[in-house]
């Protein structure tokens, strides 16, 4: 059995919300607990966001459900037509997330049967100390860098596999590779997308980061190489363009990392190019599809390699902002 991070949180944030609540003697001090509960979230953006959206639903509930109860008397009807009436507010100021903890200080209203400056005091108390300790528990978040370095090794490895067994295809034909790299690579890149994600979250101040443009980057190259894969497979007939390509991305498997080699790549693939241009007109048909399929492959590969040095510009602008 495994107790995460926010497992932990959660647990202290209740206790420790519990506490201070009954510490202030205030009324439903257990539930200052709940509100704790519900706010705890994964990421410093989006507990500032739900600690906002509560915070205002919750006060409105407050004070509109009092004026409710006071004017239409504390009956349960009365809470059916409130609720029917509050969501649709809460839908119209966007901040539908906090109707369950504001629908706990409703009820506090509903059961003390009275609304005046005590209960007032009480429930807002209760929403400063429930909510505040969830916000405060949140501000620590775990460093994720080595979780995201852990998976651009990983993503890295993947794309190597694959440009090498794409060379050893176009070289030797069918060798027995199962393609399976390709299905863990798609795996390892959406994950990995998903803790930059929560990285970019846990910063306030940022948009993205250089681990998320890198990520996207290695996603546009997923979806290269996939497409590469049926035209490989196709490669029927022996040329010599086969082995001048391959001897290329061979070259290529073993220059994949996070530095930025693009535009030495480039240059050797247009070297390349031009000297599989400079070989002998194709004199069959299966010959000439042959070809046609490798200058496919080829101008695949260009746009892997453009696409790779673009980061490097995108990583100027993420470095400018984090500053």
């Amino acid at each position: 059995m495994k107790i995460g991070i926010r497992t932990l949180k959660t647990a202290v944030g209740a206790g420790l919300a519990i506490w201070l609540a009954q510490l202030l003697h205030l009324e439903f001090y257990v539930n200052a607990g709940i509100l704790a509960i519900l706010s705890i979230e994964t990421t410093k953006k989006r507990s500032l966001h739900v600690a906002t959206t509560r915070f205002i639903a919750s006060i409105l509930g407050l004070f509109l459900s009092g004026f409710a109860f006071e004017v239409l008397g504390y009956h349960i009807i009365v809470i059916s037509l409130f609720i029917l009436f509050f969501i649709p507010l809460l839908i119209y100021f966007n901040i539908q997330s906090g109707f369950v903890t504001s629908s706990v200080i409703i009820l506090h209203v509903f059961v003390l049967g009275e609304f005046n400056t005590a209960v007032i005091m009480n429930e807002l108390l209760l929403i400063i100390v429930g909510i505040g300790v969830a916000l405060l528990i949140n501000s620590y978040m775990p460093e994720l860098k080595n979780d995201l370095e852990t998976y651009r090794s990983k993503i890295e490895e993947k794309i190597k596999k694959i440009l090498y067994e794409y060379a050893t295809y176009i070289e030797k034909g069918d060798q027995g590779w199962t393609g399976s790299e390709l299905l863990e690579l798609e795996q390892f890149i959406n994950e990995a997308k998903s803790i930059a994600i929560r990285n970019v979250e846990n910063h306030l101040l940022r948009k993205r980061d250089k681990f998320y443009s890198y990520f996207e980057m290695r996603e546009r190259h997923y979806e290269i190489l996939e497409r590469m894969l049926p035209i490989v497979s196709n490669l029927q007939q022996e040329v010599p363009q086969r082995k001048l390509f391959a001897d290329f991305l061979y070259q290529l498997s073993e220059s994949v990392h996070w530095g930025n080699t693009a535009e030495t790549q480039l240059h050797k693939l247009h070297e390349k190019r031009m000297e599989i241009n400079q070989l002998e007109l194709p004199q069959t048909r299966a010959e000439f599809e042959t070809r046609a399929r490798l200058f496919h492959l080829i101008n695949e590969i260009q746009l892997y390699l453009e696409i790779k040095n673009q980061l490097k510009n995108d990583l100027i602008k993420t470095d400018t902002n984090e500053e």
